[in-house]
């Protein structure tokens, strides 16, 4: 991701009292779509993470009108990220006066829009730059075979200039 161009906009949100594994489920989701297609699949799924993720999206698409001045529609989801939070520690009585602990799990999540424009051109660049690569590899290769082929002639050459009459001897055993 270029961070030196303004064509994305981020959007996140810290400590959550969501498990990260289960957010992840929802992320994976999202990925590579766009807002709007995002937008709807989350209206539809029925778990915790959907609306935390569907105000996130609001967020990230506010923050690239408004800051970055970028269109609505030409934005898609670059990135979908869940990382765990702190952890909060508490405990539950047990018999016998003993005691076991719960763990109640938090998460940091991260969104990246990025504008369709941006997307295609970072594709049209790599495509252009895998493209002259090969135009150079085929080039050297090209000029490494003429270089080959001129290498041989002179060798052949050289051997007939060199080359005098062999007879066999006579008489051998």
């Amino acid at each position: 991701m270029n961070l030196t161009n303004h064509n994305f906009a981020i959007a996140s949100l810290k400590t959550q009292r969501i498990s990260a594994s289960k957010a992840r489920l929802v992320a994976v989701l999202l990925k590579g779509k766009k807002v709007s297609d995002a937008l709807a699949i989350l209206a539809h799924t029925r778990k915790k993470a959907a609306p935390i993720f569907a105000k996130l999206i609001n967020s990230a698409v506010a923050n690239a009108i408004n800051n970055h001045g970028l269109e609505h529609s030409n934005l898609s989801i670059k990135a979908a990220i869940v990382n765990e939070g702190p952890t909060l520690k508490r405990f539950r009585p047990r018999a016998k006066g003993s005691a076991s602990q719960i763990l109640k799990r938090t998460s940091h999540f991260k969104v990246v829009l990025v504008s369709e424009n941006e997307k295609n051109n970072e594709k049209t660049r790599l495509y252009e730059n895998k493209n002259i690569i090969k135009v150079q590899e085929s080039e050297k290769k090209q000029d490494h075979m003429t270089n080959k082929k001129t290498d041989l002639t002179d060798l052949i050459t050289e051997n007939d200039a060199t080359k005098t009459s062999f007879e066999p001897e006579k008489g051998g055993k």
